[in-house]
Protein backbone atom coordinates (compact mmCIF):
# COMPACT_ATOMS: atom_id res chain seq x y z
CA UNK A 1 0.00 0.00 0.00
CA UNK A 2 2.77 2.24 0.46
CA UNK A 3 4.43 1.72 -2.74
CA UNK A 4 1.44 1.93 -4.32
CA UNK A 5 0.80 5.84 -2.63
CA UNK A 6 4.37 6.45 -2.78
CA UNK A 7 4.14 6.16 -6.76
CA UNK A 8 0.69 7.56 -6.85
CA UNK A 9 2.28 10.73 -5.32
CA UNK A 10 5.24 11.05 -7.37
CA UNK A 11 3.29 10.51 -10.19
CA UNK A 12 0.82 13.67 -9.45
CA UNK A 13 4.30 15.51 -9.10
CA UNK A 14 5.55 15.23 -12.05
CA UNK A 15 2.25 14.96 -13.79
CA UNK A 16 1.95 18.85 -11.68
CA UNK A 17 5.67 19.39 -12.57
CA UNK A 18 4.87 18.68 -16.76
CA UNK A 19 2.24 20.83 -16.56
CA UNK A 20 3.30 24.32 -14.75
CA UNK A 21 6.68 23.62 -17.25
CA UNK A 22 4.54 24.20 -19.61
CA UNK A 23 2.07 26.34 -19.00
CA UNK A 24 3.65 29.37 -16.54
CA UNK A 25 5.89 30.77 -19.30
CA UNK A 26 2.12 31.94 -20.38
CA UNK A 27 1.13 32.97 -17.32
CA UNK A 28 1.51 37.03 -18.30
CA UNK A 29 -1.44 36.17 -20.69
CA UNK A 30 -3.44 33.43 -18.51
CA UNK A 31 -3.11 35.35 -15.72
CA UNK A 32 -4.77 38.70 -16.80
CA UNK A 33 -7.24 37.18 -18.88
CA UNK A 34 -8.61 35.25 -15.44
CA UNK A 35 -7.66 38.36 -13.46
CA UNK A 36 -9.46 40.83 -15.82
CA UNK A 37 -12.71 37.81 -16.66
CA UNK A 38 -13.45 37.38 -13.10
CA UNK A 39 -14.78 41.46 -12.60
CA UNK A 40 -15.81 41.85 -15.87
CA UNK A 41 -18.56 38.63 -16.53
CA UNK A 42 -19.87 39.83 -12.53
CA UNK A 43 -20.67 42.77 -14.37
CA UNK A 44 -22.29 41.15 -17.24
CA UNK A 45 -24.15 38.74 -15.84
CA UNK A 46 -25.74 40.99 -13.40
CA UNK A 47 -25.83 43.90 -15.16
CA UNK A 48 -26.12 42.74 -18.97
CA UNK A 49 -27.69 39.30 -18.54
CA UNK A 50 -28.81 39.23 -15.14
CA UNK A 51 -28.76 35.78 -13.99
CA UNK A 52 -30.65 34.27 -10.64
CA UNK A 53 -27.28 34.05 -8.71
CA UNK A 54 -24.27 36.23 -8.66
CA UNK A 55 -21.18 36.21 -5.90
CA UNK A 56 -18.79 39.48 -6.19
CA UNK A 57 -16.64 38.15 -3.51
CA UNK A 58 -16.34 34.38 -5.18
CA UNK A 59 -15.33 36.39 -8.06
CA UNK A 60 -12.67 38.52 -6.35
CA UNK A 61 -10.80 35.50 -5.24
CA UNK A 62 -10.23 34.46 -8.55
CA UNK A 63 -9.03 37.61 -9.67
CA UNK A 64 -6.72 38.19 -7.09
CA UNK A 65 -5.00 34.26 -7.58
CA UNK A 66 -4.61 34.68 -11.43
CA UNK A 67 -3.13 38.29 -10.88
CA UNK A 68 -0.84 36.23 -8.79
CA UNK A 69 0.19 33.92 -12.10
CA UNK A 70 0.41 37.57 -14.08
CA UNK A 71 3.10 38.33 -11.64
CA UNK A 72 4.63 35.10 -10.77
CA UNK A 73 7.92 35.92 -12.69
CA UNK A 74 8.37 38.49 -10.42
CA UNK A 75 8.04 36.34 -6.98
CA UNK A 76 11.00 36.66 -4.92
CA UNK A 77 13.32 33.97 -4.42
CA UNK A 78 11.67 33.02 -1.33
CA UNK A 79 8.27 32.28 -2.75
CA UNK A 80 9.64 30.37 -5.77
CA UNK A 81 9.57 26.84 -4.67
CA UNK A 82 5.61 26.80 -4.24
CA UNK A 83 4.86 28.07 -7.85
CA UNK A 84 3.35 24.42 -8.82
CA UNK A 85 1.54 24.06 -6.47
CA UNK A 86 0.25 28.59 -6.30
CA UNK A 87 -0.69 26.85 -10.19
CA UNK A 88 -2.79 23.77 -8.94
CA UNK A 89 -4.67 25.93 -6.73
CA UNK A 90 -5.43 28.73 -9.00
CA UNK A 91 -6.77 27.01 -11.73
CA UNK A 92 -9.12 23.94 -9.19
CA UNK A 93 -10.50 27.56 -8.26
CA UNK A 94 -10.76 29.10 -11.02
CA UNK A 95 -12.35 26.36 -12.67
CA UNK A 96 -14.12 23.18 -11.34
CA UNK A 97 -14.95 24.58 -8.05
CA UNK A 98 -16.18 28.02 -9.34
CA UNK A 99 -18.07 26.91 -12.48
CA UNK A 100 -19.62 24.14 -10.62
CA UNK A 101 -20.72 25.85 -7.90
CA UNK A 102 -21.88 28.87 -10.00
CA UNK A 103 -24.42 26.05 -12.11
CA UNK A 104 -25.48 24.93 -9.17
CA UNK A 105 -26.98 28.03 -7.17
CA UNK A 106 -28.27 29.27 -10.82
CA UNK A 107 -30.47 25.71 -10.99
CA UNK A 108 -28.09 24.75 -13.76
CA UNK A 109 -29.51 26.92 -16.50
CA UNK A 110 -28.31 27.07 -19.81
CA UNK A 111 -25.63 30.20 -19.39
CA UNK A 112 -24.10 28.48 -16.26
CA UNK A 113 -24.29 24.85 -18.46
CA UNK A 114 -22.57 26.29 -21.21
CA UNK A 115 -20.18 28.33 -18.87
CA UNK A 116 -19.20 24.93 -17.26
CA UNK A 117 -18.88 22.98 -20.18
CA UNK A 118 -15.93 25.96 -21.60
CA UNK A 119 -14.83 25.00 -18.82
CA UNK A 120 -14.17 21.80 -18.31
CA UNK A 121 -12.81 21.83 -21.95
CA UNK A 122 -10.19 24.41 -20.56
CA UNK A 123 -9.11 22.38 -17.65
CA UNK A 124 -8.33 19.71 -19.76
CA UNK A 125 -6.09 22.22 -21.39
CA UNK A 126 -4.10 23.01 -18.85
CA UNK A 127 -3.83 20.32 -16.80
CA UNK A 128 -1.91 19.01 -19.86
CA UNK A 129 -2.48 14.86 -18.65
CA UNK A 130 -5.32 12.31 -17.05
CA UNK A 131 -3.89 12.27 -13.45
CA UNK A 132 -3.55 16.27 -12.87
CA UNK A 133 -7.09 16.49 -14.69
CA UNK A 134 -8.87 13.75 -12.73
CA UNK A 135 -7.39 15.27 -9.32
CA UNK A 136 -8.00 19.34 -9.97
CA UNK A 137 -11.38 18.24 -11.40
CA UNK A 138 -12.76 15.54 -8.28
CA UNK A 139 -11.61 18.13 -5.74
CA UNK A 140 -12.57 20.98 -7.19
CA UNK A 141 -16.12 19.15 -7.39
CA UNK A 142 -16.40 18.16 -4.42
CA UNK A 143 -15.32 21.41 -2.87
CA UNK A 144 -18.31 22.83 -5.37
CA UNK A 145 -20.84 20.67 -3.83
CA UNK A 146 -19.84 20.79 -0.34
CA UNK A 147 -20.36 24.55 -0.77
CA UNK A 148 -23.70 24.37 -2.30
CA UNK A 149 -24.74 22.15 0.26
CA UNK A 150 -23.19 24.31 3.39
CA UNK A 151 -25.12 27.59 1.67
CA UNK A 152 -28.44 26.83 0.76
CA UNK A 153 -30.98 25.49 2.96
CA UNK A 154 -32.43 23.22 0.41
CA UNK A 155 -30.33 21.87 -2.18
CA UNK A 156 -31.83 20.57 -5.87
CA UNK A 157 -29.61 18.10 -7.93
CA UNK A 158 -31.84 17.03 -10.23
CA UNK A 159 -30.91 20.51 -13.20
CA UNK A 160 -27.29 19.73 -12.60
CA UNK A 161 -27.88 15.62 -12.74
CA UNK A 162 -29.78 16.10 -16.41
CA UNK A 163 -26.45 17.80 -18.02
CA UNK A 164 -24.00 15.07 -16.17
CA UNK A 165 -23.68 12.82 -19.66
CA UNK A 166 -23.28 15.74 -21.72
CA UNK A 167 -19.80 16.83 -19.37
CA UNK A 168 -19.09 12.89 -19.02
CA UNK A 169 -19.26 12.98 -23.08
CA UNK A 170 -17.35 16.05 -23.46
CA UNK A 171 -15.06 15.12 -20.91
CA UNK A 172 -14.36 11.34 -22.60
CA UNK A 173 -13.87 12.65 -26.13
CA UNK A 174 -11.97 15.81 -25.70
CA UNK A 175 -9.52 14.46 -23.14
CA UNK A 176 -9.01 11.15 -26.05
CA UNK A 177 -8.53 13.82 -28.71
CA UNK A 178 -6.18 15.94 -26.70
CA UNK A 179 -4.28 13.42 -24.22
CA UNK A 180 -3.63 10.37 -27.08
CA UNK A 181 -1.10 12.99 -28.95
CA UNK A 182 -0.08 13.81 -25.70
CA UNK A 183 0.93 10.44 -24.44
CA UNK A 184 2.18 9.73 -27.68
CA UNK A 185 4.73 12.28 -27.67
CA UNK A 186 5.32 11.37 -24.01
CA UNK A 187 6.13 7.86 -25.24
CA UNK A 188 8.63 9.12 -28.08
CA UNK A 189 10.28 11.45 -25.43
CA UNK A 190 11.33 8.51 -23.35
CA UNK A 191 12.43 6.32 -25.56
CA UNK A 192 15.18 9.27 -27.25
CA UNK A 193 15.85 9.73 -23.83
CA UNK A 194 16.88 6.29 -23.31
CA UNK A 195 18.71 6.40 -26.87
CA UNK A 196 19.72 9.82 -25.77
CA UNK A 197 21.79 8.50 -22.61
CA UNK A 198 23.14 5.56 -24.62
CA UNK A 199 24.43 7.01 -27.58
CA UNK A 200 26.06 10.15 -25.25
CA UNK A 201 27.86 7.72 -23.16
CA UNK A 202 29.06 5.76 -26.50
CA UNK A 203 29.96 9.24 -27.86
CA UNK A 204 31.76 11.05 -24.69
CA UNK A 205 34.34 7.77 -24.55
CA UNK A 206 36.02 8.60 -28.12
CA UNK A 207 35.42 12.46 -27.69
CA UNK A 208 38.10 12.07 -24.50
CA UNK A 209 39.95 9.90 -26.48
CA UNK A 210 40.56 12.63 -29.06
CA UNK A 211 41.06 15.16 -26.50
CA UNK A 212 43.55 13.59 -24.63
CA UNK A 213 45.49 13.06 -27.93
CA UNK A 214 44.55 16.40 -29.34
CA UNK A 215 46.47 17.62 -25.38
CA UNK A 216 49.46 15.35 -26.41
CA UNK A 217 49.89 17.11 -29.61
CA UNK A 218 49.33 20.53 -28.06
CA UNK A 219 52.38 20.15 -26.33
CA UNK A 220 54.79 18.17 -28.89
CA UNK A 221 53.41 19.53 -32.26
CA UNK A 222 54.89 22.88 -32.01
CA UNK A 223 58.16 21.49 -31.45
CA UNK A 224 57.94 19.16 -34.55
CA UNK A 225 56.46 22.17 -36.87
CA UNK A 226 59.52 24.36 -35.48
CA UNK A 227 62.33 21.53 -36.27
CA UNK A 228 60.40 21.39 -39.85
CA UNK A 229 61.18 24.67 -40.26
CA UNK A 230 64.71 24.55 -39.11
CA UNK A 231 65.53 21.25 -41.40
CA UNK A 232 63.65 23.49 -43.87
CA UNK A 233 66.29 26.71 -43.78
CA UNK A 234 68.77 24.64 -43.09
CA UNK A 235 68.59 22.94 -46.90
CA UNK A 236 68.45 19.45 -44.96
CA UNK A 237 66.42 16.62 -46.88
CA UNK A 238 63.02 16.66 -45.85
CA UNK A 239 59.61 16.41 -46.97
CA UNK A 240 58.47 19.39 -47.89
CA UNK A 241 55.03 20.30 -46.74
CA UNK A 242 52.86 22.90 -48.68
CA UNK A 243 52.60 26.17 -47.08
CA UNK A 244 48.97 26.17 -46.96
CA UNK A 245 49.37 22.66 -45.36
CA UNK A 246 52.03 24.28 -42.71
CA UNK A 247 49.18 26.87 -41.80
CA UNK A 248 46.52 24.12 -41.34
CA UNK A 249 48.72 21.97 -39.38
CA UNK A 250 49.37 24.92 -36.58
CA UNK A 251 45.88 26.01 -36.01
CA UNK A 252 44.64 21.80 -35.97
CA UNK A 253 44.67 21.67 -31.91
CA UNK A 254 42.27 24.76 -31.54
CA UNK A 255 39.76 23.48 -34.33
CA UNK A 256 40.35 19.63 -33.10
CA UNK A 257 39.25 21.31 -28.98
CA UNK A 258 36.82 23.56 -30.49
CA UNK A 259 35.18 20.56 -32.05
CA UNK A 260 35.42 18.28 -29.18
CA UNK A 261 33.72 21.12 -26.63
CA UNK A 262 31.13 21.86 -29.45
CA UNK A 263 30.25 18.34 -29.73
CA UNK A 264 30.12 17.78 -25.77
CA UNK A 265 27.49 21.10 -25.85
CA UNK A 266 25.12 19.34 -28.36
CA UNK A 267 25.19 16.01 -26.24
CA UNK A 268 24.41 18.53 -23.11
CA UNK A 269 21.69 19.87 -24.98
CA UNK A 270 20.11 16.86 -26.70
CA UNK A 271 19.98 15.27 -22.74
CA UNK A 272 18.73 18.45 -21.20
CA UNK A 273 15.53 18.79 -23.72
CA UNK A 274 14.88 15.22 -24.01
CA UNK A 275 15.41 13.89 -19.98
CA UNK A 276 14.07 17.28 -19.20
CA UNK A 277 16.27 17.47 -15.83
CA UNK A 278 15.76 20.62 -13.32
CA UNK A 279 18.25 23.66 -13.85
CA UNK A 280 19.76 24.40 -10.40
CA UNK A 281 19.26 27.77 -9.91
CA UNK A 282 20.79 28.25 -6.43
CA UNK A 283 24.30 27.97 -8.11
CA UNK A 284 23.19 31.01 -10.33
CA UNK A 285 25.08 34.26 -9.78
CA UNK A 286 25.27 37.84 -11.82
CA UNK A 287 27.60 38.41 -14.70
CA UNK A 288 28.43 40.86 -17.07
CA UNK A 289 26.57 40.18 -20.56
CA UNK A 290 28.91 41.49 -23.09
CA UNK A 291 31.81 39.85 -21.33
CA UNK A 292 29.71 36.36 -22.05
CA UNK A 293 29.21 37.40 -25.34
CA UNK A 294 32.98 37.90 -26.16
CA UNK A 295 33.87 35.01 -24.49
CA UNK A 296 31.14 33.38 -26.95
CA UNK A 297 32.48 34.35 -30.10
CA UNK A 298 35.87 34.24 -29.23
CA UNK A 299 35.50 30.37 -28.57
CA UNK A 300 32.93 29.66 -31.46
CA UNK A 301 34.54 27.71 -33.50
CA UNK A 302 34.11 29.24 -37.02
CA UNK A 303 34.78 27.36 -39.95
CA UNK A 304 36.73 30.49 -41.09
CA UNK A 305 37.87 33.85 -40.74
CA UNK A 306 35.23 34.98 -43.07
CA UNK A 307 32.63 33.47 -40.96
CA UNK A 308 34.00 35.12 -38.21
CA UNK A 309 33.94 38.68 -39.83
CA UNK A 310 30.43 39.24 -40.64
CA UNK A 311 29.31 39.13 -36.94
CA UNK A 312 29.06 42.47 -35.64
CA UNK A 313 28.60 43.70 -31.60
CA UNK A 314 27.57 46.54 -30.12
CA UNK A 315 27.97 46.00 -26.18
CA UNK A 316 28.12 49.39 -25.15
CA UNK A 317 25.02 49.26 -23.15
CA UNK A 318 26.41 46.14 -20.90
CA UNK A 319 23.46 44.85 -18.39
CA UNK A 320 24.30 42.55 -15.65
CA UNK A 321 22.11 38.80 -15.21
CA UNK A 322 21.37 36.59 -12.74
CA UNK A 323 22.35 32.97 -13.97
CA UNK A 324 24.96 30.85 -15.05
CA UNK A 325 27.54 31.69 -17.57
CA UNK A 326 27.91 28.76 -18.91
CA UNK A 327 24.43 28.24 -20.15
CA UNK A 328 24.47 31.67 -21.60
CA UNK A 329 26.87 30.83 -23.58
CA UNK A 330 25.23 28.22 -24.96
CA UNK A 331 22.50 29.91 -25.70
CA UNK A 332 25.05 32.36 -27.68
CA UNK A 333 26.09 29.31 -29.09
CA UNK A 334 22.91 28.34 -30.88
CA UNK A 335 22.46 31.73 -31.77
CA UNK A 336 25.31 32.12 -33.66
CA UNK A 337 24.87 28.62 -35.38
CA UNK A 338 21.32 29.50 -36.90
CA UNK A 339 22.47 32.85 -37.52
CA UNK A 340 25.16 31.41 -39.84
CA UNK A 341 23.15 29.04 -41.37
CA UNK A 342 20.69 31.18 -42.30
CA UNK A 343 23.11 33.70 -43.97
CA UNK A 344 25.52 30.97 -46.06
CA UNK A 345 24.10 31.89 -48.80
CA UNK A 346 23.70 35.67 -48.43
CA UNK A 347 25.85 37.94 -50.21
CA UNK A 348 26.89 40.14 -47.79
CA UNK A 349 26.11 38.46 -44.81
CA UNK A 350 25.48 40.48 -41.74
CA UNK A 351 25.04 39.28 -38.25
CA UNK A 352 23.98 42.10 -35.62
CA UNK A 353 24.46 41.67 -31.99
CA UNK A 354 23.18 44.65 -30.01
CA UNK A 355 22.70 45.17 -26.14
CA UNK A 356 20.24 47.51 -24.63
CA UNK A 357 18.60 48.55 -21.65
CA UNK A 358 15.46 50.76 -21.04
CA UNK A 359 13.27 51.59 -18.05
CA UNK A 360 11.49 47.81 -18.13
CA UNK A 361 14.00 45.63 -19.14
CA UNK A 362 17.44 44.22 -20.48
CA UNK A 363 17.37 43.11 -24.14
CA UNK A 364 20.26 41.37 -26.77
CA UNK A 365 18.78 42.09 -30.16
CA UNK A 366 20.44 39.01 -32.38
CA UNK A 367 19.84 39.98 -35.53
CA UNK A 368 21.07 38.61 -39.16
CA UNK A 369 20.25 39.69 -42.72
CA UNK A 370 19.65 35.71 -43.84
CA UNK A 371 16.90 33.96 -45.92
CA UNK A 372 14.63 34.29 -42.45
CA UNK A 373 11.93 31.87 -41.37
CA UNK A 374 8.44 30.89 -42.89
CA UNK A 375 5.43 32.14 -41.44
CA UNK A 376 4.38 28.52 -40.73
CA UNK A 377 7.42 28.00 -39.02
CA UNK A 378 8.07 30.69 -36.87
CA UNK A 379 4.80 29.48 -34.55
CA UNK A 380 7.14 25.83 -33.82
CA UNK A 381 10.71 26.86 -33.48
CA UNK A 382 11.04 26.64 -30.00
CA UNK A 383 8.88 23.48 -29.79
CA UNK A 384 11.46 19.78 -29.18
CA UNK A 385 12.81 18.49 -32.01
CA UNK A 386 10.34 20.54 -34.68
CA UNK A 387 12.26 20.52 -37.79
CA UNK A 388 11.48 22.13 -41.34
CA UNK A 389 13.15 22.17 -44.82
CA UNK A 390 14.25 25.34 -44.69
CA UNK A 391 14.83 25.74 -40.84
CA UNK A 392 16.86 22.71 -40.50
CA UNK A 393 18.48 22.38 -43.50
CA UNK A 394 22.05 22.46 -42.22
CA UNK A 395 21.23 23.40 -38.92
CA UNK A 396 21.29 20.02 -36.85
CA UNK A 397 18.97 18.03 -34.55
CA UNK A 398 15.78 21.23 -34.02
CA UNK A 399 16.61 21.24 -30.74
CA UNK A 400 18.45 24.33 -30.42
CA UNK A 401 15.76 26.57 -29.26
CA UNK A 402 14.32 24.73 -27.24
CA UNK A 403 17.36 24.69 -25.42
CA UNK A 404 18.06 28.66 -25.25
CA UNK A 405 14.25 29.19 -24.53
CA UNK A 406 14.25 26.37 -21.34
CA UNK A 407 17.65 28.44 -20.30
CA UNK A 408 16.29 32.08 -20.61
CA UNK A 409 12.96 30.58 -18.31
CA UNK A 410 15.50 29.64 -15.79
CA UNK A 411 16.87 33.40 -16.05
CA UNK A 412 13.50 34.28 -15.91
CA UNK A 413 13.97 35.54 -19.08
CA UNK A 414 12.59 35.25 -22.46
CA UNK A 415 13.04 34.70 -26.14
CA UNK A 416 11.33 35.95 -28.89
CA UNK A 417 11.18 35.78 -32.96
CA UNK A 418 10.73 38.34 -35.38
CA UNK A 419 11.72 37.60 -39.33
CA UNK A 420 10.24 38.18 -42.73
CA UNK A 421 11.29 35.64 -45.14
CA UNK A 422 13.88 36.70 -47.65
CA UNK A 423 14.93 39.68 -45.70
CA UNK A 424 15.92 39.07 -42.02
CA UNK A 425 15.81 36.91 -38.79
CA UNK A 426 15.75 38.42 -35.19
CA UNK A 427 15.87 37.11 -32.28
CA UNK A 428 15.65 39.80 -29.15
CA UNK A 429 16.03 38.22 -25.41
CA UNK A 430 14.34 39.91 -22.99
CA UNK A 431 15.93 40.48 -19.12
CA UNK A 432 14.58 41.42 -16.08
CA UNK A 433 16.35 44.33 -14.83
CA UNK A 434 19.52 43.53 -12.19
CA UNK A 435 18.72 44.08 -8.87
CA UNK A 436 22.32 43.24 -8.11
CA UNK A 437 23.68 45.94 -5.39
Amino acid sequence: MKRWLDYAYSHINRSLSESTEYFLPHSVYIGPIGAIGFPLYYWIWTYIFPQPYENLTLRLIGSFLFLGLAFIKYWPAWLRPYTNHYWMVTITYGVPFFFLYMLLMNNGNIVWGMSTMAGLTLLILVAYNWALFIIMFFVGSLLALLAYTLTTSETVFSPFIVQVPIYLFLIITTSGIFYYPYRLKQEKLQVLASVGAEISHELRTPLMTIQNHAYGLNKNLPALLHAYKLAQANNLSITPIRPDVLKTLERSIQQIENEVRHSNTVIDMLLMNVGKPKINTEEFSYFSMAEIIRQAIDRYPFDSSKERSIIQVNLNQDFQFLGSDILMMHVIFNLIKNALVFTNNTQEASIKVTLDTSANANRIYFRDNGRGIPLQDRAYIFENFYSSGNLDKGAGTGIGLAFCQKVLASFNASIKCDSEFGKYTEFVLSFPLSTKQ
